[in-house]
């Protein structure tokens, strides 16, 4: 099942094809852009970041969602060194993410996400989550990142007014 506001609703799926589109907003702001995304239910922007090979979020979103209980123990995948914008190495946790929504349409399931240990750090949508997708456009003119799809993925239309399709990977 699918939930939208913690609501289940009927849902139906199709395949999408090589080459489909889906239109995702973003907001600009300090020259970076920003995509609203869900993860594991959790409702919060990302920096689309086609510069950070993996998915980053902060350790005060991964102890909000671990105190909700949607990071569980095994979500948990231990640690890895990784080199920030500045040069230096860092240690960071490692975790899985069943789950990130793009807008309430693209689903990505078990992403491999890396959480700094700074709780203030900016969450990163990256490339672990775009190389799932065949091509990105972005449209500046009007604030759209335009992916294609590639195969496997799936249409789920929600039968609620005014929602678009979700797609699911």
């Amino acid at each position: 099942q699918v939930y939208y506001s913690e609501v289940p609703l009927q849902e139906e799926s199709a395949p999408f094809t090589d080459g489909d589109e889906v239109v995702i907003p973003f907001r600009k702001e300090g020259g970076v852009k920003y995509v609203p995304v869900k993860i594991n239910g959790l409702a919060c922007d990302m920096i689309f970041d086609t510069g950070c090979s993996l998915t980053l979020i902060s350790l005060s979103e991964a102890a909000a969602l671990y105190q909700k209980g949607e990071l569980l123990e095994e979500d948990f995948k231990g640690t890895s060194r990784s080199q920030i914008a500045d040069g230096s190495v860092v240690d960071n946790m490692v975790v899985n993410l069943r789950e990130i929504v793009l807008d309430d349409k693209i689903i990505c399931r078990d992403v491999t996400a890396t959480v700094s240990n700074n709780i203030h750090a900016p969450l990163l949508l990256g490339n672990e989550v775009l190389n799932r997708l065949a091509t990105i456009t972005i449209d500046n003119e009007n604030n759209h990142l335009i992916f294609k799809l590639k195969q496997p993925w799936t249409v789920t239309f929600i039968f609620l007014e005014n929602l678009d399709p979700i797609i699911r990977n």
